[in-house]
C-alpha cells in the first residue's frame, strides 16, 4: 500500500473514539450506570477512566509497530506462547462479536424511545448497516468514520452544552441510587468500564496502527482521540447529572434532555446516537471479522453470527447495560493484564537488545 492511501492522524482519531463512542457513552445509559450512580465520585472516575484509556492505546499502537501485526493474539501475548495467542486471539473475536447483541439492543431502544417503533426495527436496521460497511475492508470502515464522526463529536458537544446552559429544573438526587452489584463502587466501576470498552480499542487501534502513514502518526492521533474521548464522557457525565432522579428512569437519558429542549434537538439528538451506535458497532464487529479465515464460508459465518447477536440483544437494554456489561467488563481486565505484559516485555528486550548492540 503506497503512503498517499495509509491514514492520518485525524483519521485514526476519529476511529478511536468512533469504536467507543455508541458503546460507552452517547446514549447517557453507559455514563449513568458505571458513573453517575456514585454521584460526585463518578467525575473523579470519568477522569481516571481517560488517563487510563489513553495509557492503552498508546501500548496497543506501540505494540502493533513494533511486531507490525494487528493479530489480536500476537498484540495481546508475548512471543513465544503460539497456544495461547492462538487461545487470546480467538476469545478477544467471540468478546468483539458480543458487542453486536449490546448494539442492536441500542438501537431497538434509542428509535423506541423517540418514536415508538417495535424494539426489533432500530437493531434489523443497525444489523443489516454493519454487515453492509464490514463485508468491504479496513479502507471503507475508515471512510466511513472519517466523515461521520467529526460531525457527530461536534454535535454531540453542542447538544450537551446547550442541556447545560439551559437547564433549569430542580437538580434532583434519588433517595436511592440503582447500583448494579457487579460494580459496587466508583473505582471497581472505573476499570470494569475502560475493560469494556478496551476490547474493541485494541481492535482498531491496532489495525490503525499498521495502516497509519507512521508511528509518528499514529501517537499523534491516538492522543487527539483518547483526549477526545475524555472529553465528551466528561460532558455526557454533567448532562445527567443535571436531573439525576429523571436520568436514572430513563433508557437514554441524553436523548430525553434534548427532547425537553425541543423536538428538533430530540430528533437530532437521534440521528447522532443512532450513527453513534452504528460506528461502535462497525468498528467491533470488524475487528471480529478479521479473525475469520478468507473463504467461501466467512460472509456467511459473519453474517449468521451477526443476527444471532440481534437476536440476543431483544432481551431489553437496560438489562444487558445492568447485566452484560459488566462481564464484558470483568473478561476485559484480563486482556488489559495481557496487554500490558506484552507490552512491558517488549520494553524489556528493545532495552536488551541496544544494551547488545552497544556493548
Amino acid at each position: 500500500m503506497g503512503n498517499s492511501k495509509k491514514i492520518g492522524a485525524l483519521n485514526i482519531a476519529v476511529l478511536y473514539v468512533g469504536c467507543m463512542m455508541g458503546a460507552g457513552f452517547a446514549s447517557g445509559r453507559e455514563t449513568w450506570q458505571f458513573f453517575g450512580v456514585f454521584d460526585k465520585w463518578g467525575i473523579l472516575g470519568v477522569g481516571l477512566f481517560a488517563v487510563i484509556i489513553l495509557a492503552i492505546g498508546y501500548m496497543t499502537i506501540y505494540i502493533a509497530n513494533t511486531l507490525g501485526t494487528n493479530d489480536l493474539g500476537k498484540i495481546m501475548i508475548p512471543e513465544g506462547h503460539p497456544g495461547l495467542e492462538k487461545l487470546c486471539g480467538n476469545l478477544m473475536a467471540g468478546m468483539l462479536s458480543i458487542v453486536i447483541v449490546l448494539m442492536t439492543s441500542a438501537g431497538g431502544a434509542l428509535l423506541n424511545q423517540q418514536f415508538g417503533l417495535p424494539s426489533f426495527v432500530g437493531g434489523l436496521i443497525i444489523v443489516v448497516l454493519v454487515l453492509a460497511t464490514v463485508m468491504g475492508n479496513f479502507a471503507r470502515v475508515s471512510r466511513v468514520f472519517k466523515y461521520v464522526m467529526p460531525v457527530l463529536c461536534i454535535a454531540m458537544i453542542l447538544t450537551c452544552l446547550a442541556v447545560i446552559i439551559t437547564f433549569d429544573g430542580p437538580a434532583r438526587v434519588p433517595e436511592k441510587f440503582d447500583i448494579s452489584p457487579m460494580t459496587p463502587n466508583w473505582i471497581v466501576s472505573t476499570f470494569l468500564y475502560v475493560a469494556y470498552n478496551v476490547i474493541g480499542l485494541i481492535a482498531i487501534m491496532a489495525t490503525a496502527a499498521i495502516n497509519a502513514k507512521s508511528y509518528k502518526t499514529t501517537k499523534i492521533g491516538a492522543l487527539l482521540g483518547g483526549t477526545a474521548v475524555g472529553v465528551l464522557a466528561m460532558l455526557i457525565l454533567l448532562t445527567i447529572r443535571c436531573d439525576m432522579v429523571f436520568s436514572q428512569g430513563m433508557d437514554m437519558p441524553v436523548l430525553g434532555y434534548a427532547d425537553n429542549l425541543s423536538k428538533g434537538m430530540g430528533v437530532l439528538y437521534t440521528i447522532i446516537l443512532f450513527c453513534a451506535i452504528y460506528s461502535t458497532a462497525t468498528s467491533n464487529y470488524y475487528g471480529f471479522t478479521t479473525k475469520i479465515k478468507e473463504g467461501p464460508k466467512k460472509n456467511f459465518i459473519v453474517v449468521i453470527t451477526a443476527f444471532v447477536g440481534y437476536l440476543l440483544g431483544l432481551v431489553g437494554f437496560k438489562n444487558i447495560i445492568s447485566y452484560l456489561t459488566p462481564v464484558i467488563g470483568y473478561i476485559g481486565l484480563i486482556f488489559i493484564g495481557l496487554l500490558v505484559w506484552n507490552f512491558i516485555s517488549l520494553i524489556i528486550k528493545e532495552h536488551k537488545d541496544e544494551d547488545k548492540s552497544l556493548s
